[in-house]
């Protein structure tokens, strides 16, 4: 009777850390669609200052607001599209850091995964017991993103 219980709390933990590395895996996925999309505007903003940079220093500059051109000054056409640069520099950077960390705790649900998986307190019964997680077990562990 002992056994079967502690083999049903082996599956729960096991279940949970399962859970928990599926969550890991989804956030590294949003971090990935994130940095796409400002690696894109980042692409953008670098265009855009290379076609400012081949304007003459009198040359009309029109920015879009709302449904109306608005003229600009070309140096401050410049200095905006250069600070969206930054930012979106320093937001890629802060993506990047946050996805280490992110595969980091991810590598340790795996290992933690594993590890009670294939632990030796688990009698052939209670493998046995626990055969239907491994597809899934499987996946979690070798889905990189």
């Amino acid at each position: 009777m002992a056994s079967s219980t502690a083999i049903r709390e082996l599956q729960r933990d096991l279940e949970n850390k399962a859970n928990d590395l599926s969550k890991l895996q989804k956030d590294i996925a949003k971090n990935h669609q994130v940095r796409k999309k400002y690696t894109v505007q980042l692409g953008e903003n670098e265009l855009v200052l290379k076609e400012l940079d081949l304007l003459d220093e009198d040359a009309n500059v029109y920015k879009l607001i709302g449904p109306v051109l608005v003229k600009q000054d070309l140096a401050e056409a410049n200095a905006n599209v250069r600070k969206r640069i930054d930012y979106i520099s320093a937001e890629l950077k802060r993506l990047d850091a946050t996805l280490q960390d992110l595969e980091e705790k991810q590598n340790s649900k795996k290992d933690a995964v594993c590890f009670l998986y294939f632990s030796p307190v688990f009698s052939c019964a209670g493998m046995m017991s626990l055969l239907f997680f491994w597809p899934t077990l499987w996946i979690l562990i070798n889905n990189d993103i």
